[in-house]
């Protein structure tokens, strides 16, 4: 039987192939203009009922659905026979003739095998005006302009090349319409239409449309094959192929350092759309990037200008080149008011009151190791199901809320702060305050509880209990915990430093007392002022980073259940090659995704043997190229500029903590090498976090390619006294083993000296 296009029934929808799939999917999310129809499914024949169904007032479009057809690996866009205007009584006879196209020559060349085919039979609409946009460049992925072409009647002429087609823009943001004056007054809504059609599917479409009788229609949307991010079933990912944007590994590269797991991965998707930030975290064979272009658009999208937007979050972005332009994008601000809506405001309303949110999030290591030692205990799939429905989730769900309620509004002193002490102070006094105004944050716990191990003053069973959660790939769902570790803290211990933090901490605290004072000297009529934004942002540093710290617990668990779901299938840590949904599907008992592990682990390790990428890209990037340039820069990367790291090029970053210091450079960009720092090395790498913290107290001065002045570097510097500059982008290439240089915290500089 045929199935109208909007009412096609789930268990069915397969049967249906992707041209269908699509009609529907667009039918039954938007309000955009499709013409109605019907599909036969593959295997099926048409009935004498099916066709008392069609009204004879009509004339059909009969096109074929195949099961591969229009997905996103392949398109076989103009491949199969489509026969238009077929009236009624014909409509069987057109049915076949696309089925018998299925075995043609041309489709054999295209594809060896084909696994069923239906057909559309959708009412002819007869154009004035047909054609086809593309939401994105195909060539260069660029989304700010839809890009497109027409002809006079029917638009099979475009595809037979029958006739010339007119080429037209529209932007993708303001709708402006550059092109043949005959479809100007049509332009605004076909653009509406695309551009909603690409906020449905969330990647590059080419969409087929028409004009028939002063009205636009959409016959047909199919991915850009050329354009996509992800293959699913390999794990290829590289996310400037969907779009030309402006990426930044700062913050996100200091917290994932190596390649992302399908797993981890699967995760932080979910949070993009919980979010409602279309790839805000974004990849690049396994290298977090953050996506600033999504950034600016959201707030150009509620009508701020592109530079203000982009000066809004220039802190995130780390040191990008002064000439690049910040890439925009089409962004539904009422999509996003609705997701953000439900995140504050779900349908199932946490049942906690806000002293019971504030307890739990007080409590949430020790719920963490409790559900741990619950989930190590369980022996099947259904027991392992049971206890995320119905123990795990609805915690998360209240973990998660807690979170929320607590957070408030406390981050933003964080951003606030240094502009305001700045425009009093000036940039000096602003560094000298904030830089020492924290006191013991939890990313320097590990640093000054290990000493009380060292001096007896804690257990190391203890230790472990407070600090064997925290490492240098936390946030990664497949790293190890160091609790995990029978020799933790043991090995630690024995790659410390024996320097006295504590009297380091102390004389930083004295000169952070020294400069207060000196404030209140200088700015007497201020110095109430000041110390109330130092007091607000150094409680905000305080919640971000034990705010962290407690989320870590969550990861542990999530890592622990996960472990759980490997060893009781007999995948072990394999398991992580799976994306979240897919691991769940299995234990429901749908494994049919699992066979994608071993292309994704082959990926993986592939990802695990590049370098890292460059902190900024702009554009198409594509890895293996980059790697073959002579001369290549870490800093950044635009695909409309070509430059190479000048040998001697100044070093300049931000501004990480005060201090001048001359030493020997030690270039170490991966953790597992930490043990080869040396007591007075300069330490030059891409980033740090809290898996680094032991070797602070070995260093002289500390050099990042990846950072801010709120970056994980940054701020244990200073808290120690330890000069920083953060964010440099090249250091590490322009910087090798055994050069000597001069590192100048409070200007952000490192000059090479002569050997």
């Amino acid at each position: 039987m045929i199935y109208q296009l909007n009412k096609i029934p789930d268990n069915v929808i397969e049967l249906a192939g992707g041209k269908a799939k699509s009609l529907n999917y667009m039918l039954t999310h938007t309000r955009i203009r499709i013409p109605e129809g019907y599909v036969l499914l593959a295997g099926d024949s048409i009935s004498r009922s099916d066709i008392d169904r069609l009204d004879n007032k009509y004339t059909y479009a009969v096109r074929s659905s195949a099961i591969n057809e229009d997905g996103d690996n392949e398109s076989f866009a103009g491949q199969y026979e489509t026969i238009t205007d077929v009236k009624v009584e014909d409509v069987e006879s057109a049915i076949n003739k696309v089925l018998e196209s299925a075995g043609s020559e041309r489709i054999k060349a295209y594809s060896d095998s084909r696994d069923g085919v239906a057909v559309v039979i959708e009412r002819f609409v007869k154009p004035e005006f047909a054609g086809v946009v593309f939401t994105s460049d195909v060539i260069t992925g660029k989304d700010d302009k839809l890009i497109g072409n027409f002809v006079k009647g029917e638009g099979e002429q475009l595809v037979s090349g029958e006739s010339n087609a007119e080429v037209f823009t529209i932007d993708a943001i303001s709708l402006e319409y550059k092109g043949n004056s005959e479809l100007t007054k049509y332009a605004k809504t076909l653009g509406k239409y695309c551009n909603e059609i690409r906020r449905l599917y969330k990647k590059p479409m080419d969409i087929e449309w028409a004009v028939s009788e002063g009205k636009v229609y959409i016959l047909q949307a199919r991915p850009i094959t050329t354009l996509k991010r992800l293959d699913i079933r390999n794990y290829k990912i590289n996310g400037t192929r969907s779009g030309y944007k402006l990426l930044t590994k700062t913050n996100v590269g200091e917290i994932f350092m190596k390649p992302i797991s399908p797993m981890t991965f699967s995760v932080l998707e979910k949070i993009n759309r919980m979010l409602g930030l279309p790839d805000w975290l974004d990849n690049i064979c396994g290298q977090a990037y953050m996506n600033i272009s999504v950034m600016c658009s959201i707030q150009a999208a509620f009508g701020i200008s592109g530079e203000k937007a982009f000066n809004n979050v220039k802190s995130l972005a780390g040191a990008i080149p002064d000439d690049l332009e910040v890439p925009l994008s089409p962004f539904d601000k009422k999509e996003f008011y609705k997701t953000i809506k439900v995140l504050l405001f779900p349908k199932e309303k946490c049942k906690l009151s806000k002293k019971q949110k504030h307890e739990m999030v007080r409590k949430l290591p020790d719920i963490s190791r409790q559900m741990i030692d619950k989930i190590r205990t369980i022996k099947d799939n259904g027991a392992l199901l049971s206890y995320w429905e119905e123990q795990m989730l609805p915690s998360v769900k209240d973990g998660l809320a807690s979170i929320l309620a607590e957070s408030g509004t406390k981050l933003v002193t964080l951003f606030k702060a240094k502009p305001y002490i700045q425009k009093i102070t000036g940039d000096r006094m602003a560094d000298r305050l904030l830089g020492g105004c924290l006191g013991i944050v939890e990313s320097m716990k590990p640093m000054l509880l290990l000493e009380d191990v060292k001096a007896g003053r804690l257990s190391a069973e203890e230790y472990k209990r407070q600090c064997g959660h925290r490492c240098p790939d936390e946030m990664e769902l497949m790293a190890p915990r160091p609790y995990e570790d029978p020799n933790f803290p043991n090995d630690l211990i024995r790659m410390s430093s024996d320097a006295d933090l504590y009297a380091m901490l102390d004389t930083q605290n004295k000169a952070y007392e020294e400069a207060l004072e000196e404030c209140g000297r200088l700015y007497p009529n201020k110095i109430k002022a000041i110390r109330k934004m130092i007091d607000k942002y150094a409680r905000a540093n305080a919640f971000r980073e034990e705010i962290r710290s407690k989320g870590v617990y969550v990861f542990c668990v999530f890592r622990e259940f996960i472990l759980k779901a490997g060893e009781l299938n007999g995948l072990g840590d394999d398991v992580f090659m799976l994306m979240i949904d897919e691991l769940f599907d299995g234990l429901r008992g749908d494994k049919a995704k699992w066979a994608y592990i071993a292309d994704r682990k082959a990926s993986y390790a592939e990802y695990l043997d590049y370098p890292p990428f460059p902190n900024v890209v702009m554009g198409r990037f594509d890895p293996q190229v980059w790697i073959d340039t002579p001369g290549r820069r870490s800093d950044f990367y635009c695909a409309d500029l070509t430059a190479s790291a000048a040998e001697g090029a100044d070093i300049r970053g931000f501004a990480g903590a005060e201090g001048k210091v001359r030493g020997t450079v030690r270039v170490i960009t991966d953790i597992d090498r930490i043990g080869e720092i040396e007591e007075g090395d300069i330490l030059v790498t891409t980033a740090t976090n809290i898996g680094w913290t032991p070797v602070f107290s070995k260093v002289a001065a500390i050099v990042t390619d990846i950072g801010a002045p709120l970056s994980h570097a940054a701020i244990v510097a200073r808290e120690f006294g330890i000069p920083a500059v953060v964010g440099c982008g090249n250091a590490t290439m322009l910087l090798k083993t055994g050069d000597r240089v001069e590192v100048d915290g409070a200007s952000g500089t490192v000059v090479k000296l002569e050997q």
